[in-house]
């Protein structure tokens, strides 16, 4: 671990009191160990930062910092004997818990270098519209975790051998609150505890939607940018901007300005074009307004 000195960003320093919890069981020295862990953070996020867009920076350290900060929650069930004194030690608990850290530590690390790992790969440089691709892989990732954390809850809930206390440390272990995991036990108005089966068909309708749109834009960025010169002027095709654009050799008629404008076609001042999203829908219009048979 680097325990070089940095100073810590807000964000950062925001989470040394979880920090300072999380070692209060299994250090002899939390405040020391926080600081450790923090450095550690600071040092992590600069690195996996400095190989990314500027783009992509702030989503990065908000979903890294929220998975560290599950991590330490999860870091704050362990205990050591050594601290707390060998007398009625829940060994059994306690080897759920040092799993539930690992996991949860495990899931950090892996994330962060799968993020990186998809923005720097060769294969992937010429995307200029990564970056919209990775905000939704992030939104996939996150639904995914949840629709799995869902599942795990319901099935916990539905042993017979445990207690509810014990189905409340399991639940708690996965990274769940523990007043949310007493609420799953309790009925609702119609008897079912648990996640309600809406509620992982719907989240699941979220994951398809957004893993559609992801499969959409890669189809898009990997699609070579073309032109179609005619006689007035060019249509740039850019699938990696997502924009039909219309360059005019001379102002257009109002007319057409005006049919361009009910069309959704906006006036780029930056591209000195009329221009709009590339969807079937644009490549139709466009079609339908200059009397092409194919784009």
């Amino acid at each position: 671990m680097n325990t070089e000195t940095f100073t810590l960003r807000p964000s950062v320093e925001a989470l040394r009191k979880q920090a300072c919890d999380a070692h209060y069981w299994n250090s002899f020295q939390p405040d020391r160990a926080a600081e450790v862990v923090l450095a550690s953070v600071e040092s992590e996020l600069r690195d996996y930062q400095s190989q990314l867009p500027d783009e992509l920076k702030e989503d990065f350290e908000k979903r890294y910092l929220d998975l560290t900060s599950r991590w330490l929650s999860a870091l704050s069930r362990c205990a050591s004997p050594a601290v707390t004194g060998p007398a009625k030690f829940p060994v059994k608990k306690m080897q759920k818990a040092n799993e539930a850290e690992r996991n949860a530590r495990m899931k950090l690390d892996e994330w962060a270098k799968k993020f990186v790992h998809r923005v720097t790969h060769p294969t992937q440089h010429r995307l200029t519209g990564w970056a919209e691709i990775e905000r939704l892989q992030m939104k996939v990732d996150q639904l995914a975790e949840l629709q799995e954390l869902m599942k795990a809850c319901n099935a916990i809930v539905r042993k017979k051998l445990l207690t509810d206390e014990e189905k409340v440390d399991e639940m708690v272990s996965l990274g769940v609150h523990e007043k949310i995991a007493k609420d799953l036990l309790e009925p609702d108005f119609c008897g079912r505890r648990g996640f309600p089966s809406y509620a992982l068909t719907n989240n699941l309708a979220k994951i398809k939607q957004a893993q559609e749109r992801i499969d959409n834009l890669t189809k898009m960025v990997n699609t070579e940018n073309r032109e179609v010169e005619l006689d007035w002027g060019t249509i740039e095709l850019d699938y990696q901007d997502e924009r039909i654009r219309l360059y005019f050799d001379e102002i257009p008629s109002e007319e057409l300005r005006t049919q361009l404008k009910q069309n959704a076609f906006k006036w780029s001042r930056m591209n000195q074009a009329w221009q709009r999203q590339l969807t079937d829908n644009a490549l139709g219009v466009t079609k339908r307004i200059f009397g092409l048979k194919q784009l």
